[in-house]
């Protein structure tokens, strides 16, 4: 039964067995419930947090004070987290909890690669559908907080001449754009504005 799980987490914590039995979450029917009964243990029983407080201040070094890396291979990270982020062990333990909208994920990942944050965006993130509306946002946060264009219609202006297109896109860190979705920086215009598709617009340019 799913219910057990925790007594053998305790003996885990307390040092009479160093982890779970290999075929402990073999049951795929069982396994979800399995892993969010040992954490919600941790969170509530040995931490004494709310599910609140535990999204904002687990950490790595939480994870593995509590054993806990024992469960975290069974848990998908989302395609944003970084390696040491464990703020999605908590989402899975607690489904109900609000979550970030899509938009703000994509603009918290945007500005970690343009602080430094991160070296870059997560592999495959600009791939399928969803990596192409990641895209848009991104661009679309450039274009209008960074760039501080006014009037979109100035990107054919901006972006019809290629070098300063490229020079554009390598400083705001998107050149990634071009490299893995797009042709060119007229076809990811086109694509994501395509009433700036006209070429009396790019003649002008």
């Amino acid at each position: 039964m799913p219910s057990r799980i925790v007594e053998r987490y305790k003996r885990i914590l307390n040092g009479e067995q160093k982890r779970f039995s290999p075929y402990e979450f073999e049951d795929a029917q069982y396994r979800k419930q399995k892993v969010q009964l040992v954490l919600r243990y941790a969170i509530e029983q040995v931490k004494k947090w709310t599910p609140e407080q535990a999204r904002k201040e687990l950490s790595i070094k939480d994870v593995k004070e509590l054993k806990l890396h024992l469960v975290r291979e069974y848990i998908d990270p989302p395609i944003e987290a970084k390696p040491e982020d464990v703020y999605y062990m908590v989402e899975f333990a607690y489904p109900y909890l609000p979550r970030m909208p899509e938009k703000q994920k994509v603009l918290w990942v945007y500005q970690e690669v343009l602080a430094g944050v991160r070296r870059h965006f997560p592999p495959l993130y600009f791939q399928s559908v969803k990596g192409e509306e990641r895209a848009k946002i991104c661009f679309d946060f450039m274009c209008r907080e960074l760039i501080k264009l006014q009037d979109l219609r100035q990107l054919p202006r901006i972006f019809g001449k290629t070098e300063q297109a490229y020079s554009l896109l390598r400083k705001y860190k998107l050149k990634i754009l071009v490299d893995t979705l797009y042709f060119s920086p007229f076809d990811m215009i086109t694509d994501m504005y395509p009433e700036l598709a006209d070429p009396d617009l790019w003649n002008e340019a």
